[in-house]
């Protein structure tokens, strides 16, 4: 008995005596920063409509909407593909940004059933029509645009593109 206390004593040293080397020897280990200021707005690109849903029932284009918020990593890191992205399909969709902190957009929060930062939507008036992207997208802009691609390919099975 005496022999298995002396080992566990032996071991509970070693592993303390470990650790505090650790803590003595990294005080000069840099602490975490973040890269972007969380409090700042995210920029939207400037072919991104902000906040305006007027388009969605005046066009007969569909809509991609992203609904985002500043304090976000993931969707500060996005913006900018989605602002790419829009770049690209400007002709064939609208991209539509809302921040999901201001009162205002509450009622669409709730529409949409938001409970994830960034999401997608897709809203296309000529079928009354509304879906949500699969998060992967905000992953990879290359799956985003065969997204965009695939559906213009069934409106057009729907002679819905003029």
């Amino acid at each position: 008995m005496k022999k298995k206390f002396f080992i566990g004593l032996f071991v509970f040293a070693a592993i303390g005596l470990f650790v505090f080397a650790n803590i003595v020897l990294n005080k000069n280990v840099p602490k975490y920063e973040p890269q972007q200021n969380i409090k700042a707005p995210i920029e939207i690109p400037s072919n991104i409509i902000v906040q305006d849903f007027s388009t969605l029932s005046t066009t007969k284009k569909p809509s991609v909407i992203m609904f985002y918020v500043d304090w976000c990593t993931y969707c500060r890191k996005f913006m900018p593909v989605f602002g790419e992205i829009s770049s690209q399909y400007k002709d064939k969709y609208n991209f539509i940004a809302i921040n999901c902190d201001k009162p205002e957009n509450l009622k669409y929060v709730e529409e949409y059933h938001i409970m994830a930062f960034p999401s997608l939507y897709m809203y296309d008036k000529e079928v009354n029509h509304k879906f949500s992207f699969n998060m992967a997208v905000t992953v990879s802009d290359k799956f985003f645009k065969e997204e965009l691609d695939n559906y213009l390919k069934v409106r057009q099975k729907f002679n819905l593109n003029r």
